[in-house]
């Protein structure tokens, strides 16, 4: 894929999946949003970790993690990460079974 078509769906991610915040709520962003992003960078420290201990195969060999791990950890991670703890909070057992 080349540079150009990597920034547009990586910008488009990020659009798409904030384009959908408003319909969490005020209530629940606020309520959520600390501990979304916890999540996001216990994820990236994850993603730093493995990569340095080769934890992963890169075909591509990609080096900038600005054009490749941040785009999905602020676009989608983030808006399922809210969506899965407003879900969640109070029903461990309906999520433990799904």
């Amino acid at each position: 894929m080349s540079k150009k078509n990597q920034m547009l769906l990586n910008i488009s991610m990020i659009i798409v999946s904030w384009l959908t915040i408003p319909l969490l709520g005020s209530k629940t962003i606020k309520r959520y949003f600390p501990a979304t992003i916890l999540s996001i960078l216990l994820c990236s420290l994850d993603l730093q970790i493995g990569k340095r201990r080769k934890w992963w195969t890169f075909y591509n060999n990609p080096h900038s993690s600005i054009r490749n791990e941040i785009p999905f950890l602020i676009g989608p991670m983030l808006v399922m990460a809210l969506c899965t703890l407003k879900w969640a909070y109070g029903n461990f057992y309906k999520v433990s079974f799904v």
